[in-house]
């Protein structure tokens, strides 16, 4: 008997390259199923009752509840690689593995996007187009930019996509970039194109900061009104990692003051952001919805690891390579190897 596996609020999956979907059907029996924001715990359940495996978007949470009460259930591969809608602990408890793509699949595209989220703003691009749809052409002085060349951006995570992002500004731009990563000596930080200094020299002397590190206790609203004011005035701040980290109630605060000169961001807190949300009021603001991924080569390299992961797990026995949470092994609801 083929294995039940259901497609939950991914908007990505077998869209833009249907043949996934023809792939998953040649081993398992597939259902795209969408849930509403404010789906019930009982719903959930009642729909994925019958289902051995989960491709998972981002939404909705994965509850303890919801995972012992999904009795088939043994593997969640995200389409993605935030795992922060799955109760871990549970997953791990209950025997169920959960999975992802290698995160070196993203890398090109987000670290482009990031760059390109830069002069967006530093060019007042947005704006400039929204001048030319309403004929203030000769407004032309009010949208004086400046460059990247010479500028000191500081990158906070010089892992996957922090590094290439320095590569780009550095080799491409010409930019001056400071780096600093918890994790990393300086002489890799130096070898990944950056000048290694302390978070707080980072965030003193950089005319813009972007933000690619994982959220962490440590990292959850890190940015905030403390940090803002030891800020450069008029600093350009990137997001491109994950909404949780900025503490966006100080970040409207800075923006209001001029401390922040602008900020755009692929995340936000408590995602989608309201269309009331007061940082869309800022001309000064740009806010686009998740889409940093989003290229064509990324999307079908996420839906190639996707399959492999199920296959890998469903028809070869085997633990899918990107795990999540290892300590599953030995406790899997399936025999596998």
């Amino acid at each position: 008997m083929k294995p039940k596996i259901a497609i939950v609020n991914s908007t990505s999956f077998g869209i833009k390259f249907p043949d996934h979907i023809e792939r998953l059907k040649e081993f398992s029996e597939v259902k795209r199923i969408n849930f509403p924001k404010d789906v019930s715990d009982f719903t959930i359940i009642n729909e994925l009752k019958d289902f051995d495996g989960i491709i998972a978007g981002l939404s909705p949470f994965y509850s303890r509840k919801i995972l012992e009460n999904l009795k088939k259930l043994k593997i969640i591969s995200r389409h993605g690689i935030a795992d922060s809608n799955i109760d871990m602990k549970a997953a791990t408890e209950l025997g169920i593995c959960v999975c992802r793509y290698p995160l070196e699949i993203q890398r090109e595209s987000i670290a482009e996007y990031t760059v390109a989220l830069m002069l967006l703003l530093i060019r007042k691009l947005t704006q400039a187009e929204k001048y030319t749809k309403t004929g203030w052409w000769g407004r032309r002085i009010e949208l004086v930019g400046f460059e990247l060349k010479g500028k000191k951006v500081g990158i906070i995570g010089m892992g996957n996509v922090g590094s290439r992002v320095a590569e780009i500004l550095k080799n491409g731009f010409n930019a001056i970039v400071l780096g600093f990563d918890d994790y990393l000596s300086e002489e890799e930080i130096r070898k990944r194109c950056a000048e290694p200094v302390s978070f707080e020299e980072l965030i003193r002397t950089s005319d813009i900061i972007t933000l690619h590190c994982s959220l962490t206790e440590k990292t959850y609203h890190f940015l905030n009104e403390n940090t803002f004011s030891k800020m450069k005035d008029g600093v350009i701040i990137i997001n491109t990692a994950e909404g949780k980290m900025i503490d966006e109630n100080a970040l409207f605060s800075a923006l209001k003051s001029g401390k922040v000169g602008g900020f755009a961001a692929d995340v936000v807190e408590g995602e989608p952001i309201g269309i009331n949300s007061p940082l869309l009021k800022f001309k000064n603001v740009i806010i686009l919805p998740h889409i940093g991924r989003y290229t064509y080569e990324t999307i079908e390299k996420m839906g190639e690891s996707t399959i492999k992961n199920m296959h890998d797990f469903f028809v070869k026995n085997k633990i899918p390579e990107y795990i999540e949470n290892p300590d599953v092994i030995g406790k899997l609801k399936k025999n596998i190897t």
